[in-house]
């Protein structure tokens, strides 16, 4: 495939062509002209297009960019120019409105990617269903009373991300979706919204059998963090290695995922790629399907384990301070199929976002 020219490498380009043309010309050294029906008509293809882009399809630098490259050839077309000269007019337009299509939000089909997701606009009651076409539901759970004494919490209902509502947890509140396979698919991609009323090392956000399974949770230093098992029995940790990422006190898009085929596991915070790791660099592998040792364990959002498995596993180190339980507001929890594609998570964000 052959390699986009950088917009501003195009400007140049023809910024140069442009001025060949202009001190090449004089009364004495007429040029001949070329045949432009193939620029014109481009021309007239693309500026539509760029027109009518908008930042709900596209980042707002892209449209800039097509935009530059197209007015820079529209000037240059409009003197006298060479056949080769209209050539590559036509290949630098042609290059840059392929390079501005690529950078589309991307579209996902929900009915086929989407396994499970929760909108949490429920408001009232002790349940939240999800509107995947699986209607998995989660049911409120108080923290560990046995750990946190009186002091274990309930989820609540608060405001939402955007317009609706969402789920408030802390003090081991939590909230139990019975476990099916949906929940460990080949390829992952978990989406999040999440607003922790402050960081620390144990702020977990999902968990299908912790490290045997998956956990996403951020970190004291505000990065996102995801351990994962993979098919060949070795454990992953990995973070995005950017602090501060998740801010406190606000609405944060967090996203993960694991592409099986190509051995990637990508961080997204707020619709940007902030990491990603490869088989090279972090052992990236297939997720595991197969939930051995612990039993399938119900899939935890705002925790990392069930109450009966903490005290069956956990209780002989587990205290208060490093319980594993989510604080702050969770919302827009969805887990899909396929690992999404930058465009794709760049788009969920967009339509999001406050």
């Amino acid at each position: 495939m052959k390699n986009l020219m950088k917009p501003r490498t195009m400007l140049l380009m023809l910024a140069v062509s442009s001025a060949m043309i202009l001190g090449s010309c004089t009364e004495d050294d007429k040029i001949v002209e070329g045949d432009k029906t193939a620029l014109t008509a481009l021309i007239a293809a693309v500026e539509p297009m760029t027109t009518a882009a908008t930042t709900a399809d596209y980042p707002q630098t892209a449209i800039d960019d097509v935009k530059a490259v197209l007015l820079t050839v529209k000037t240059a077309a409009a003197k006298a120019l060479t056949q080769e000269q209209i050539n590559n007019l036509v290949t630098q337009l042609t290059e840059a409105s392929t390079a501005f299509s690529l950078k589309a939000y991307g579209y996902i089909d929900e009915a086929v990617y989407l396994n499970a997701g929760w909108h949490f606009d429920e408001g009232t009651g002790t349940t939240a269903t999800a509107y995947s076409t699986v209607k998995h539901v989660g049911t409120f759970k108080a923290g560990n009373s046995v750990i946190l004494g009186a002091a274990a919490l309930s989820p609540t209902w608060v405001d939402g991300v955007k317009g609706g509502k969402a789920i408030y947890v802390n003090k081991g509140a939590h909230l139990e979706v019975p476990y099916t396979t949906a929940f460990l698919p080949a390829n992952l991609t978990i989406s999040v919204w999440v607003k922790p009323d402050e960081l620390y090392e144990h702020n977990y956000i999902v968990s299908q059998n912790y490290w045997t399974g998956y956990k996403l949770q951020t970190q004291g230093g505000g990065k996102p963090f995801f351990t994962y098992k993979k098919v060949d029995g070795g454990i992953t940790d990995a973070d995005n290695e950017t602090d501060n990422s998740v801010k406190v006190a606000q609405w944060n898009h967090i996203v993960v995922s694991v592409n099986a085929t190509s051995k990637e596991l990508k961080f997204y915070v707020n619709g940007t790629l902030t990491k990603t790791w490869t088989e090279s660099s972090k052992s990236i592998g297939p997720l595991t399907q197969t939930l051995a040792s612990p039993a399938p364990q119900p899939f935890i959002i705002g925790g990392v384990a069930t109450d009966a498995e903490l005290a069956a596993n956990f209780m002989d180190w587990t205290t208060a301070d490093n319980l594993g339980y989510f604080k702050g507001a969770i919302d827009e929890l969805k887990i899909y199929n396929i690992a999404l594609a930058d465009g794709q998570v760049s788009k969920l964000y967009v339509d999001e976002k406050p």
